[in-house]
């Protein structure tokens, strides 16, 4: 097996005004107080992690969270930086950041309303992709002003759904106004490259409702669209409600539905379905999450993130002040750790891949482990080509229409 080095970073930022009631992200309200020391641990280890691999090739980074706008944008730029000092960041490197309608650290504004002011909005962290040179130290960004208008080049903005009662019901801080407000915003910043988060599922949602936030992204013209079902997680206030009887939720069939009317609704707008949950414009799909559907390495930086790194995925403790100090005190941040080889990253392979519409090609996975993935997995792929779940077609193992929709029952044939 040919050693590959990462190209992907992922950094974790656990802050967020507040929780939304279905959150069981690694998230964190009120810890402002933190904002300096954990920027400062987080370039830290992000210097150990170059140190650890000098010759990666940086093509994507991605800042995700909680919500990474709450840090204030010379922080940011701070993280940026030490990124493309640290690294070999590639010119045309595509750099993420999630945001949330109205949330920036520039206004550090606790109730996600927009600012009018263009300097203080997602407006002031929007703007053309950086133009510098890869290679360590050049093209780094040394001014706050300058960060603002060259951080980020993609923009992943969690709208969830452009219909207010639905707002409220998740415990989103901000109003389906305020979610077009923001993206509006970007475009006038002249960001070029959107992603918009949506969810289905949702208590009280309806056919009706659905079809209209999917009217209403059309209508916006985003390049790129994400969509998740609910899931009610243990820990969560949602969780509480639903056992003792206080979330109505929509059934499965019902949920199938959503699925499916939002893949005819923007298939038919010109977007590519070539994820399960995730469309995109030609030329804009998510370069980074593809490393992760290809079960490639990456690097994960911070509180909670996972890396991935030459076969060994490990993920650090999410407590931010364990974290901060343990980086401190030069200590190790892994909070655990596991190997995968043989059958067990053969089966990874192939149920990520398959997360994928063009599936995984047969090829690339016979030269990365010396055998085809019908070698391997001979009884598993026969039964669900039999089903009508799985197809085989111009050397890759794709999903089927069917298949979309029963994809749990698929990737358990390739866990374990």
């Amino acid at each position: 097996m040919n050693r590959q080095l990462p190209t992907g970073i992922y950094i974790h930022i656990p802050f967020c005004v507040r929780k939304c009631l279905y959150c069981d992200f690694n998230s964190y309200a009120g810890k402002e107080a933190l904002f300096e020391s954990y920027v400062e641990a987080l370039r830290a280890e992000i210097r150990l992690g170059a140190a650890q691999y000098p010759d990666a090739g940086i093509s994507t980074v991605y800042f995700g969270g909680g919500t990474p706008t709450v840090l204030p944008p010379e922080r940011l730029a701070d993280i940026v930086n030490e990124v493309r000092e640290s690294f070999h960041v590639a010119p045309d490197a595509e750099i993420t950041v999630e945001a949330n309608p109205g949330v920036s650290g520039a206004s550090r504004q606790s109730d996600l309303t927009p600012d009018p002011s263009p300097k203080q909005g997602v407006e002031a962290l929007l703007l053309p992709p950086f133009r510098g040179q890869a290679g360590r130290g050049v093209g780094t960004i040394r001014t706050p002003q300058s960060a603002l208008r060259n951080l980020f080049n993609r923009l992943s903005l969690g709208i969830q759904s452009l219909c207010d009662d639905e707002l409220r019901l998740l415990g989103r801080p901000h109003t389906s106004e305020e979610a077009v407000r923001a993206f509006s915003d970007a475009r006038r910043a002249g960001f070029q490259n959107i992603s918009l988060d949506l969810m289905y599922g949702i208590p009280g949602q309806t056919p009706e409702s659905w079809r209209r936030t999917l009217d209403g992204v059309l209508q916006l013209g985003p390049e790129h669209v994400s969509l998740y079902s609910l899931t009610v997680e243990e820990g969560t206030p949602f969780f509480a409600m639903r056992a003792a009887g206080q979330l109505s939720l929509p059934d499965e069939d019902a949920e199938a539905d959503m699925y499916e009317e939002a893949i005819r609704t923007l298939t038919a707008a010109g977007f590519e379905h070539y994820e399960i949950s995730n469309f995109a414009k030609p030329g804009f799909e998510c370069r980074h999450n593809v490393i992760y559907w290809r079960n490639q390495p990456y690097f994960g930086f911070g509180a909670g993130a996972t890396s991935y790194l030459e076969g060994v995925r490990a993920t650090n403790i999410p407590t931010v002040e364990e974290y901060i100090r343990r980086i401190q005190a030069g200590k190790d941040t892994t909070a655990t750790e596991e190997c995968l080889a043989g059958r067990r990253a053969k089966g990874e392979t192939m149920f990520l891949g398959l997360r994928m519409l063009r599936g995984v090609d047969e090829r690339v996975f016979s030269e990365r482990y010396g055998t085809a993935p019908q070698t391997v997995f001979h009884e598993e792929i026969e039964e669900l080509v039999s089903r009508g779940l799985l197809e085989s077609e111009n050397g890759s193992l794709r999903l089927t229409r069917t298949g979309l929709l029963f994809a749990d029952d698929v990737f358990a044939q390739f866990v374990g």
